[in-house]
């Protein structure tokens, strides 16, 4: 079996993708998301990559998710804008997300 240095030397790549936290900041939780890559580039392990790097003073852009009723009645997240999180928001973001439908 003859293999070529890319196929050996290369590791799989795992699709981009969005990774959700929650944003405990006003009322209730938000929804928030960043890319998986972006996520990778920081120090740490889940949530604490963030909360980790807000903590040192970095200001990170994510997105805030919102719940949207679609035409055949259930619910969808869809990103609804980007927010900007400082240091005063370490130590309120959380690893996932719970989607809380509202009472119809």
């Amino acid at each position: 079996m003859l293999f070529t240095a890319d196929t050996v030397l290369k590791p799989h790549d795992k699709p981009n993708r969005m990774v959700f936290f929650e944003l405990h900041r006003g009322d209730g939780p938000t929804m928030i998301g960043m890319m998986r890559d972006d996520l990778l580039k920081l120090p740490g392990r889940g949530a604490s990559r963030i909360r980790d790097a807000l903590a040192r003073g970095e200001a990170l852009t994510v997105w805030q998710y919102a719940l949207r009723k679609t035409e055949d009645g259930s619910y969808q997240e869809v990103p609804e804008r980007q927010i900007e999180l400082g240091a005063a928001d370490a130590p309120r973001v959380t690893f996932g997300a719970s989607i809380r439908l509202p009472d119809d």
